[in-house]
């Protein structure tokens, strides 16, 4: 009985999704369509906003002490006459993460700077985008990783496109955008629910799916550069596994009928 009522839930949520999705349509009105101009987005005004709201972002008091520490850049982008997000898809010559999204960075290295000067060396090393092009905005907080501390470096680069990148293959298979647009329209977010008790977003409007660490950087990232237009929700549903089963380091994508 109990498992039944879970799977009701679970399916008015889902319904709910699709209705989301199709007020989205009708709710994205001149006021909205004029916030997601590059000329809004990119102005002074918001730029000061989003730096301030991204610096304030904490996902953890503690850090990992003598872990390794990395940096990603987050890289807004213009493209065919739209803002977005650059992404990348990891090498399969990789050791780690193979052949899943990420942004461009890495390690840091003893001959940086900073982690600033991280994120920057390791897009050129992967992309070629020179530092020269990447306007930074703010370096935010450390983000506790897994066995790692990442410092995510937002930044605007410019025209971009990403077939045209000089893409180092040894790191990155290929690279692709996902636009502001898509990102605020609900019927391409979801949200991935591990069952030891978080939640992750998902993000569908892209080549690949969005997801894990590199999407929630992404929610850190969009909530602030767009506080007024990206509206999606991280919601923790009840778990609808027996408390007893011994399944661990499983997830599941709520609402998505794609994957």
């Amino acid at each position: 009985m109990r498992k039944a009522m879970e799977m009701a839930k679970l399916r008015i949520f889902s319904r709910n999704l699709q209705l989301s999705a199709l007020n989205f349509q009708r709710s994205l009105n001149k006021i909205d369509a004029v916030k997601l101009k590059s000329e809004d987005v990119l102005c002074e005004k918001n730029r000061k906003s989003c730096i301030n709201k991204f610096k304030l972002v904490k996902t953890t008091n503690k850090y990992k002490d003598n872990v390794n520490q990395a940096a990603v850049l987050i890289p807004i982008c213009m493209h065919k006459g739209e803002l977005g997000i650059l992404y990348t898809l990891r090498s399969s010559k990789l050791n780690s993460n193979r052949g899943q999204v990420s942004f461009p960075g890495g390690m840091y290295d003893k001959t940086d700077r900073d982690l600033e000067e991280t994120a920057l060396r390791e897009t050129w090393e992967e992309l070629k985008i020179p530092r020269e092009k990447i306007d930074v905005w703010a370096c935010g907080n450390l983000i506790d990783g897994k066995n790692i501390n990442i410092m995510p470096v937002l930044g605007y680069i410019g025209e971009i496109d990403p077939e045209k990148l000089e893409k180092n293959p040894d790191e990155v298979e290929e690279a692709f955008i996902i636009y502001l647009n898509d990102f605020c329209n609900p019927s391409l977010c979801r949200f991935t629910q591990f069952r030891d008790s978080y939640t992750l977003p998902t993000y569908l409007g892209g080549k690949h799916r969005v997801w894990g660490l590199t999407a929630a950087i992404t929610h850190i990232a969009l909530s602030a550069l767009l506080p007024e237009v990206y509206k999606h929700k991280l919601v923790h549903l009840k778990s609808i596994v027996p408390s007893k089963a011994k399944i661990s380091k499983s997830s599941t994508v709520v609402g998505d009928q794609n994957n």
